[in-house]
C-alpha cells in the first residue's frame, strides 16, 4: 500500500492510500523506461485548448497565426507504454515555449466552465491511423456536470455511432486524433468537486477504468471508419474489459470504488450484446 506525503511546510505527514496509482501499476513518467519507441505524450497547445473549449477555431496569436507550443502535462504516468497525462490550463497558464510577450489566453469554453481546465488524457503506444497528417476530434461533453441522457455534438465531427458510444459512458469522454494517435480525454475540473476522491492522486480508479474502456470502444470503431486505419499489432490491457476486475482478481483491491458510476454503467453496453475477444491484432 502506497504512503502518500500530505504534509505542509512545517509538518511531515504521510497517509496510506490503497488506491494509489502506483498500486495500480503506474510509474511516474520521469522514472519510466519505455518498452518501445512510441511511449510519449505530445499534443500542440492550440489543439488541446480548442477541443477543451468546445470550439472549432484554433488558438491564434495577434497576427492570426496558430499559436505554437506544446500542452502542459503537470502529472504524467506510464504503464506498459500507455500514457496517462493530466493536461491543464490553470487560469491561463503560459505554456513553455510560447513566450510571455505573445501570451494569449487559449482556453475559452463555450459553456460556463470557468477559466481553467484539468483534463485526464489517455494515449496508447500504437496508432489508430497510418495517416500522420490527419487531425480529427469530437466532443459531446467538455466538462459540464449537468448530466443529460444523450448529449449532442459540441465540436468536431464524428459518426452517429461514435456519438452514441461517447454518450454510453458516464463522463462522455471526448477524443482527438493527432499524428496518427488517438487521445481520449475527460475534463475533470468540475467533476472533482461532485464525485468521490478515493485516491489522493490522479487518475481516480473509476476514471482510469472509464478511459480505458472508452479508448478500446472508440478505437475499434475508428479503425472501421477511418480511410487509412492502422493494421499493425495492438495489445489491450485488462482494464479495457468492462468486466475488469473480476471478483477473484487481486488487482480489484486497488480500484476501490470501481463500481461507482453515478448511477450509470462504465461501458458494459458499448459493444452491444457481446464483449470483444482479446487478440494481438486488429481484425
Amino acid at each position: 500500500m502506497a504512503k502518500i506525503y500530505v504534509g505542509g511546510h512545517f509538518i511531515r505527514r504521510y497517509i496510506e492510500d490503497p488506491f494509489d496509482v502506483t498500486d495500480r501499476g503506474w510509474i511516474d513518467a520521469d522514472d519510466y523506461r519505455p518498452i518501445g519507441s512510441d511511449a510519449y505524450f505530445d499534443l500542440p497547445a492550440w489543439l488541446m485548448f480548442m477541443c477543451a473549449s468546445g470550439r472549432d477555431e484554433p488558438w491564434r496569436n495577434w497576427t492570426g497565426k496558430t499559436k505554437q507550443g506544446r500542452v502542459q502535462a503537470s502529472i504524467m504516468h506510464a504503464r506498459d507504454d500507455w500514457i496517462s497525462a493530466y493536461a491543464w490550463n490553470d487560469d491561463g497558464y503560459d505554456f513553455s515555449g510560447i513566450g510571455s510577450s505573445s501570451y494569449v489566453k487559449g482556453y475559452q469554453p463555450v459553456k460556463p466552465l470557468g477559466s481553467g481546465f484539468w483534463a485526464n488524457v489517455l494515449r496508447a503506444p500504437f496508432p489508430v491511423t497510418s495517416d500522420n497528417n490527419m487531425i480529427a476530434y469530437a466532443a459531446c461533453s467538455i466538462g459540464e456536470t449537468d448530466w443529460v441522457p444523450y448529449a449532442p455534438l459540441i465540436n468536431g465531427r464524428c459518426s452517429d455511432e461514435m456519438l452514441r458510444l461517447m454518450n454510453s459512458f458516464p463522463h462522455k469522454p471526448a477524443f482527438i486524433i493527432y499524428e496518427g494517435h488517438l487521445y481520449v480525454w475527460i475534463n475533470l475540473k468540475h467533476w472533482n468537486r461532485v464525485e468521490p476522491e478515493v485516491s489522493h492522486r490522479v487518475p481516480q480508479p473509476y476514471i482510469e477504468l472509464e478511459l480505458f474502456r472508452a479508448y478500446r470502444a472508440y478505437y475499434e470503431l475508428l479503425v472501421r471508419e477511418l480511410p487509412c486505419p492502422y493494421r499493425g499489432p495492438v495489445s489491450w490491457p485488462d482494464q479495457c474489459d468492462p468486466r475488469f476486475p473480476l471478483s477473484t482478481d487481486p488487482r480489484g483491491a486497488h480500484y476501490g470504488m470501481w463500481i461507482y458510476s453515478g448511477g450509470l454503467t462504465y461501458g458494459e453496453h458499448a459493444y452491444g450484446n457481446t464483449h470483444p475477444q482479446y487478440s494481438n491484432g486488429n481484425h
